[in-house]
């Protein structure tokens, strides 16, 4: 007797979907992705009209923002109790197909709670270093084939190299009216729309932690070799620079923010100065990474607690004129 073939999801798991997807991190908080559903299938589409021209000339942050929001709709359908299958067409950032009834592990469980209590915390982290144990657990989340995260080793040099991205990414008038431009005064925990919030901006941690602009100070190599020390960083690298390298750091970046999320701790992502000219084969050279670096990774404990950014409507996310025939 022929199995039954698996069944397509309900209007209701589609939202539930939809909720997990409009809840990852992504580049000055565009959402640059759309979802496509085909019966048992699922596409996550990159949204090609989001630019950041000075930000993300390539559009290298828009895929790594695509792979997070594949990690949460991976999670999701689980926690749905489906199987999925993921495959990387070129049209389409991923292909999600929904398989049979399959019961989620407790780990799907936990990263999938995490989502909704995910925020981008770019203030200063409460003092105290994280268990040795936690943050073993938080980078083996994101190890997987072809990615890497790593603590970054010569703190020095670090510091050398984001003072100098600091000094330039203020003084670059381009970037910040593209910062300002995605800068909102949306607010509260129940904001609608897109950009980061103005509340949310800080110069109390590290300089590109709350996103460089004009007044953003800058300490010396020293004091910032000092801060970047007490602090928890990671890097999270990839054996090549393609676009399916970009998805998977994304994806990979995401599942060790959730794991830290679920033990409650509270982090960022850095990636603007990784645009900069050569300063990724500084990066590479300076500190020995063990591949191409896409996101700097801090994470603790929060000081104060950090109200959620704004996110567009759910129904946003399956606009009918999108779809493939």
């Amino acid at each position: 007797m022929t199995a039954a073939a698996p069944a397509a999801l309900t209007t209701d798991q589609l939202g539930i979907l939809g909720r997990a997807v409009s809840r990852a991190p992504s580049v000055h908080n565009t959402q640059p992705w759309r979802l496509q559903p085909r019966g048992t299938e699922i596409d996550l589409v990159e949204r090609l009209d989001v630019e950041l021209r000075r930000h993300d000339p390539d559009g290298r942050d828009r895929l790594l923002s695509c792979g997070a929001a594949l990690t949460n709709l991976v999670l999701a359908v689980r926690v749905l109790g489906r199987d999925c299958h993921v495959e990387y067409p070129d049209d389409v950032a991923a292909t999600v197909t929904i398989g049979r009834p399959r019961p989620a592990s407790a780990q799907d469980f936990a990263l999938y709670h995490a989502i909704a209590r995910r925020r981008s915390h770019r203030r200063a982290f409460f003092h105290g270093r994280v268990p040795a144990a936690v943050r073993t657990a938080v980078v083996t989340a994101g190890e997987t084939a072809g990615v890497h995260v790593v603590a970054p080793a010569h703190l020095e040099k670090l510091a050398e190299l984001l003072g100098f991205a600091t000094r330039v990414l203020r003084d670059d008038r381009g970037y910040q009216r593209e910062l300002a431009r995605w800068t909102t005064h949306t607010h509260g925990w129940a904001a609608i729309g897109d950009g980061v919030p103005e509340a949310a901006l800080s110069t109390e941690a590290l300089p590109v932690a709350g996103l460089v602009r004009t007044d953003t100070p800058v300490p010396d190599d020293v004091v910032l070799a000092s801060r970047l020390a007490a602090e928890n960083l990671l890097v999270v690298c990839t054996d090549g620079d393609t676009r399916a390298d970009r998805i998977a750091a994304g994806a990979a970046l995401e599942r060790v923010w959730l794991t830290a999320t679920a033990k409650a701790l509270v982090g960022s992502v850095l990636t603007q100065p990784l645009h900069l000219t050569g300063f990724r084969a500084r990066l590479v050279s300076e500190l020995g990474l063990p591949g191409v670096p896409q996101a700097i990774f801090r994470f603790g404990y929060p000081a104060v607690p950090s109200a959620p950014a704004p996110r567009l409507p759910v129904g946003e996310l399956f606009p009918p004129a999108d779809r493939r025939g």
